[in-house]
């Protein structure tokens, strides 16, 4: 009986472990609620990465640059069209960030992906007209 009760603890740990950002961000994953997205997220065989984001880990904010800190947390669509020049960009969804016990965030591409392209940044939608940006790690 005893061996059930520590496998069942064991067990509780590991799955209050999950909730944590440390692990959110080290297996790519999001965590419900504002501002849950990892720092890493995995697309098409590559990692990419955001200095906005790290699933609310502390880290995150007093690793940021003055200048990372004066940024916004996400752009409105209106804006990314507005920064690229273009009036109407065309966003293509490509996949999903997993969210732990929540709905998943969408990965978007700008413009249509060419078969053997890698994509240097997607988008992902942190909530109703909110797309953070992620950059490809470790080059093309």
């Amino acid at each position: 009986m005893t061996v059930g009760v520590s496998v069942l603890a064991a067990l509780g740990v590991l799955s209050g472990a999950a909730f944590t950002p440390r692990v959110a961000n080290h297996l790519g994953y999001a965590l419900p609620g504002d501002r849950g997205l990892p720092y890493r997220i995995h697309y098409n065989g590559r990692d990419y990465r955001s200095d906005m984001t790290c699933a609310g880990a502390r880290w995150c904010d007093d690793d940021r640059t003055p200048d990372q800190r004066a940024r916004p947390y996400c752009t409105s669509r209106a804006r990314f069209d507005l920064a690229k020049g273009n009036s109407d960009t065309e966003l293509a969804k490509v996949d999903d960030v997993f969210t732990l016990f929540g709905p998943s965030h969408a990965i978007f591409t700008a413009g249509i992906l060419p078969p053997g392209e890698t994509m240097t940044t997607v988008l992902v939608e942190a909530s109703t007209d909110c797309y953070v940006t992620y950059a490809l790690m470790g080059g093309p």
